[in-house]
């Protein structure tokens, strides 16, 4: 309400968010469990006075320094650029509260930056064991970073204990804080070793390559022996609202009811079992066979099942940017009566800005629909409106809207995945004449707003 709209043809400005997050996410996790990687093979290399691997690990730190430090860099940025356009009530909310900790998680960043050029500009310039203690520091640098970030990720989805005290440390230390911590832990050690099978298989010796195709396999075993049990304890914290419309899927997908977060779970599960499986029959049982075309395929299915895992925490709070606490299209819950009541478009400052622009209700009906609708529809593109009308008339579109602003269960079957309509009687009927003119008189009133392009 108080912010312009940043409006995304076609794609949807959340999918500007999740296509940089997901790159992101793979890149980022792979600068933490890498840094594992090199703390442990070094010190492998440093037991057994192989210099064969530390010239492998030369070769590889620097891949992973370029890597991470600028595009893992850049996507970070990215993200901060795409959420603070798409929804800058949830992103002002993240920073008012955690102030402290974002101070704390750039401090270890930074420092995780020096400490990874100084490791790999070090090769060769100090002793054996100054240049082991570095890979040790950046491990650990790296791994505070996730501490740290991992409690306001987790703060979105379980906010706990802050709804009513509003104590960041409440919403930092939150019900599923712990299990997502060791969760991503073991996912960055499987990523760490999905990437080294790249540099390690362009191994010329041959000996040396097969050694290290099986030693970068054994990175991926933690993750799918522990990791059903630690899903199961993050599973019984998440909120069982959520938790529902996953096993609602599940039990009915065999007569048609297929929900999105079940197709999700599924499509994650097929996905890590075939890495798994891959892992196991090619780079552990056959080192000799395992190429350089084929880690890159191994790579790709991991960053898919990176992004459908990601995708379904996200599905998880939904309708929710803060769980329970402010919706997707930056309303906070505890608002929605008064807005119902008092009227939605004159309560912010940008939202009556724009009303007051638009010469009829149709207009001012696309002020709403910008509001309240866009963060996750589109006119005609992803969650396309055109399809989700169909040939409705104004009437039939007022009153499923009238449907949407019910804020029970048993009065709005959307409850659980979208946020209730919020608009007093007058506001509606302009809602509905604009979503009208969507498949009816689309030259007369879409595009009459200033689009912030």
């Amino acid at each position: 309400m108080n912010y312009p709209v940043w409006v995304v043809p076609h794609l949807g400005g959340g999918w500007i968010i999740g296509i940089i997050a997901i790159i992101h996410v793979y890149l980022s996790h792979f600068a933490v469990g890498g840094g594992a990687f090199l703390a442990f093979t070094e010190q492998l290399a440093y037991d057994r006075k192989d210099d064969r691997i530390y010239e492998y690990l030369r070769k590889h730190s620097q891949f992973f320094m370029i890597l991470t430090s600028v595009s893992g860099a850049v996507t970070g940025v990215a993200i901060w650029w795409a959420i603070g356009l798409v929804n800058p009530d949830g992103t002002a909310i993240l920073i008012q509260n955690f102030t402290l900790a974002w101070a704390l998680e750039y401090l270890f960043f930074a420092a995780e930056l020096a400490t990874i050029f100084v490791y790999y500009y070090s090769w060769d310039k100090i002793s054996k064991e100054k240049h082991l203690q570095l890979a040790r520091l950046y491990c650990f640098l790296s791994i505070m970073t996730l501490v740290i970030i991992n409690g306001i990720l987790t703060f979105m989805l379980t906010p706990g204990e802050w709804l009513t005290s509003h104590y960041w440390l409440h919403g930092f230390f939150n019900p599923t804080y712990f299990p997502s911590l060791v969760m991503r832990l073991l996912i960055m050690g499987a990523i760490a070793g999905m990437y080294a099978m790249v540099t390690s298989s362009r191994l010329k010796d041959e000996e040396l390559r097969v050694y290290m195709a099986k030693y970068c396999a054994k990175w991926l075993l933690p993750i799918f022996l522990v990791g059903p049990l630690v899903a199961f304890w993050y599973i019984s914290n998440v909120p069982q609202a959520t938790m529902a419309n996953i096993f609602t899927g599940i039990q009915s997908s065999g007569v048609g009811n297929f929900s999105v977060l079940a197709r999700t779970l599924y499509l994650s599960l097929i996905l890590s079992g075939t890495i798994v499986l891959f892992a196991f029959f090619g780079p552990y049982l056959n080192p000799k066979g395992f190429t350089f075309k084929i880690s890159i395929l191994f790579l790709i299915c991991g960053l898919a099942a990176t992004g459908s895992t990601e995708y379904m925490r996200e599905l998880l709070r939904k309708p929710y940017v803060v769980y329970n606490y402010v919706y997707s299209n930056g309303i906070r819950k505890e608002d929605v009566s008064r807005l119902s009541d008092a009227g939605f478009l004159n309560a912010g400052v940008w939202s009556k800005a724009c009303s007051s622009l638009s010469a009829d209700d149709a207009s001012k009906g696309e002020v709403m629909f910008r509001y309240q609708c866009m963060s996750c529809h589109t006119t005609d593109g992803y969650r396309s409106m055109k399809k989700l009308l169909g040939e409705r008339d104004e009437e039939a579109i007022s009153g499923f809207l009238t449907m949407l602003k019910e804020t029970t269960p048993d009065k709005n079957q959307y409850l659980g995945i979208m946020p209730p309509l919020v608009a007093k009687d007058s506001e509606l009927k302009q809602l509905a004449a604009y979503l009208y003119t969507i498949n009816h008189k689309p030259n007369t009133v879409v595009g009459r707003l200033p689009t912030n392009r």
